[in-house]
């Protein structure tokens, strides 16, 4: 039995000092149309989902959520001919979901339920909300959703809670990021 451990613990030694195998430098390059390279058989990838930022624009959003759509699309859920074509059933709906989940944008991290600050961030969002002057705000978090967030309006949907809300719901994000 010592016999034995003692080969694998020379075995290990002269492994960890023989030569590495020279690699191939790697390149990063742009995509731009044409077949999308494979990857080899043997190689299994797992896809980290993208993620939104508090400053990212509307139309960096959009192009995010536009990769999924497409997905989801190329999975039988085109939500640009739900109209004409009715909504898929649900096993179609679940089958996509599943297939594109790692294209599915997650939130902020600020807001993401699974950081343990996500609830204080909303919290001091709300405060600077109430700042602002919007009296109807409050944090709203669901068990089971993605984010932590704020709801606006109130049980009455006050407009002009909702209309200041969304007019300085950016900047109070960005302030209360900063905390």
């Amino acid at each position: 039995m010592r016999q034995l451990a003692g080969m694998l613990v020379l075995a290990a030694a002269l492994a960890a000092c023989s030569t590495p195998e020279q690699k191939a430098p790697e390149i990063a390059s742009l995509n731009t149309g044409g077949a999308a390279p494979s990857a080899p058989a043997t190689t299994t990838t797992t896809e980290q989902r993208p993620r939104e930022r508090l400053d990212m624009t509307s139309e960096d959003i959009d192009a995010l959520y536009e990769v999924y759509s497409r997905c989801q699309a190329e999975h039988g859920v085109d939500k640009s001919k739900f109209e004409k074509s009715g909504v898929p059933s649900k096993e179609v709906m679940d089958a996509a979901n599943k297939a594109c989940l790692s294209k599915n944008p997650l939130p902020p991290w600020e807001k993401d339920a699974n950081n343990p600050e996500a609830v204080d961030f909303a919290q001091r969002v709300v405060q600077c909300l109430r700042g602002k002057g919007v009296r109807y705000v409050e944090v709203d978090n669901q068990p089971g959703e993605e984010a932590v967030s704020y709801a606006l309006g109130g049980p009455n949907n006050d407009s002009q809670s909702i209309t200041l809300g969304l007019q300085y719901s950016k900047e109070c994000e960005i302030a209360a990021s900063r905390k």
